[in-house]
């Protein structure tokens, strides 16, 4: 087997930054219907808040892209966080049910506590731990958040970086 590393990329083109423009100047089709979307949102806005759309900005624009990206996969994120704690939430409790104490004497509730406190020691003394039982599906549900979450945190690093980057350059 031979290890090699191959690029099949653009030469020449940056990590992480899409061609809107040919090397005449002119615009791409990804160009073309970006300059109309920035030109349309820019229009949208008051005059003094508009920005100079008399040139195409590829530069900006890919901040731009970056931002959304960074925005889009800390919601997501954000998702993840939520339908884990949901889950965390939702997982059954152990409940107890209330006994009536009114008919019971006073020396059948000390003996009825004395025997419990009793098998209470002996099972922690003796008794062999069970791990709770939790269905497949939820099983299934808990992998996927623990995946999906890590995975969008890894994503945010990398577009966190990729922004802070993109600001050092200028």
């Amino acid at each position: 087997m031979d290890n090699t590393l191959q690029h099949w990329g653009i030469k020449g083109m940056k990590w992480g930054v899409r061609r809107y423009q040919n090397k005449d100047g002119s615009l791409t089709p990804a160009g073309e219907k970006r300059y109309a979307r920035d030109k349309a949102d820019n229009l949208s806005k008051k005059k003094e808040n508009r920005i100079d759309t008399s040139e195409p900005n590829p530069k900006r624009w890919v901040k731009e892209d970056l931002e959304r990206s960074r925005k889009v996969t800390s919601a997501a994120s954000e998702l993840v966080k939520e339908a884990s704690k949901l889950e965390r939430e939702s997982r059954p409790t152990a409940t107890r049910k209330k006994i009536d104490l009114s008919s019971m004497t006073d020396q059948e509730l000390r003996q009825r506590i004395n025997r419990e406190l009793a098998e209470r020691q002996y099972n922690d003394l003796f008794g062999k731990e069970e791990a709770p039982t939790i269905s497949r599906g939820r099983e299934y549900v808990s992998s996927i958040l623990k995946v999906a979450g890590e995975g969008l945190a890894v994503t945010g690093s990398a577009l966190s970086i990729a922004l802070a980057i993109k600001e050092l350059k200028g």
